[in-house]
């Protein structure tokens, strides 16, 4: 099992951090009845560490750095300070963001202390919100104010047998009262699923952000494209029964042969573009298997935005029957009953900007044309000279 430590900064009622620790079930179980206090450290911990910061004096030189001998027994008076320190503040968690020292990991478990190291930085901001402890670089910064306190320590899930006694971690849960964080576990048996696993939690996570932050939806599942595609042919219809009416002001910034065309291609143009909607939909009912030819399913389609024209009403007719036509795309193969499914949603911003810049090639494919007629108009071109010329 391969636990992914990534932590959405949510507000849950049971909220914490899970997470896989080389720490015995014996520690972890004589600490989860008691509150603990926390030390939290924003870099490694250990012996040879120094923040990005820091500047080593050119005046100074050590030479016990090339002396390995000396330097064991270096690291160990590092360890025994560490200890003593946890010790004096009665603090039995420490939470680094980087690496941790192997001895000090040990000395930390025979004295019923956890030492965790490799926590992101969103779970020690939380932690440090929570607990009221402050992050330092150093563990000899360590003082009474800097200590959090009410963290409790819990095991999260009991691992398989085989699967302990293979790797030798355990699963635990931190939490204190009123934190905001919520720990995502992701689990597969197949390790290069991960990563898409991953990958698609995030999109999730993301689109449902920006839906709050926007706090508005558009019905998905085709929905509102089907909406457009019914309103353009509503405007096509429009154009061609009232001629010259309605056409003041659309596309009002082009050439004066466009401007004064508007009136004979503007229902060819809405045509058009319902006509790309009404392809968009049928492929998209076509790829998700719901029918077996793209022509099936814009027989569908045009049997509902028939339906929709004719209620005279195309979004309450679209509201009215969204779970029919939801369920006609995504459970098609049941012909009796339709099952009642979750509405899809999505995002408006993103779905709008697609839509601009479409639009926004259609015009500009429409000025380019524009310009390649008048461009004819004022070079003169006989049909000797314009033979083997194609122009558009």
């Amino acid at each position: 099992m391969k636990l992914v430590d990534k932590a959405v900064r949510l507000q849950y009622r049971n909220a914490g951090y899970i997470t896989v620790v080389s720490i015995s079930s014996t520690l972890i179980k004589e600490l989860q009845n008691q509150p603990i206090r926390v030390v939290l450290v924003e870099g490694d911990l250990t012996e040879n560490y120094r923040h990005l910061g820091f500047n080593k004096s050119a005046s100074i030189k050590t030479v016990s750095e090339s002396l390995k001998v000396q330097q064991d027994g270096s690291e160990e008076l590092w360890t025994d300070h560490v200890l003593q320190v946890l010790i004096k503040f009665n603090v039995h968690l420490v939470l680094a963001q980087g690496n941790v020292s192997e001895r000090l990991i040990e000395k930390c478990t025979d004295s019923k202390r956890m030492v965790i190291g490799s926590v992101n930085g969103n779970v020690m901001q939380a932690f440090a919100e929570a607990s009221g402890a402050v992050q330092v670089a150093y563990i000899t910064q360590v003082n009474e104010n800097c200590v959090g306190s009410g963290v409790c320590v819990t095991i999260w899930r009991s691992i398989p047998f085989d699967a302990a006694d293979r790797i030798n971690r355990t699963a635990i849960m931190l939490k204190t009262e009123g934190i905001h964080l919520v720990t995502v576990v992701l689990t597969s048996p197949v390790t290069a699923q991960m990563q898409t696993k991953e990958d698609t939690f995030w999109t999730c996570a993301y689109r449902l952000y920006h839906a709050l932050k926007e706090q508005k939806v558009f019905l998905g599942g085709g929905a509102v494209e089907f909406l457009c595609l019914s309103h353009l042919q509503i405007l096509a219809e429009q154009s061609v029964n009232k001629g010259n009416q309605g056409c003041s002001g659309w596309l009002h910034n082009t050439s004066s042969w466009l401007a004064s065309s508007v009136t004979q291609y503007r229902p060819t143009v809405l045509k058009c573009l319902a006509n790309g909607w009404h392809r968009y939909l049928s492929a998209l009912l076509y790829n998700t298997a719901s029918y077996s030819s793209e022509f099936e399913a814009s027989t569908f389609i045009q049997h509902h935005l028939q339906n929709a024209t004719g209620s005279g009403s195309p979004s309450s007719y679209i509201l009215n029957e969204y779970s029919k036509l939801n369920s006609g795309i995504l459970n098609s193969d049941i012909s009796d009953k339709l099952e009642q499914i979750p509405r899809v949603y999505d995002i408006v911003t993103p779905k709008i900007e697609a839509w601009r810049r479409a639009l926004d090639l259609v015009l500009l494919v429409l000025q380019t044309d524009s310009e390649i007629i008048t461009g004819l108009e004022q070079t003169q071109i006989n049909s000797q000279e314009s033979e083997g010329f194609l122009f558009l």
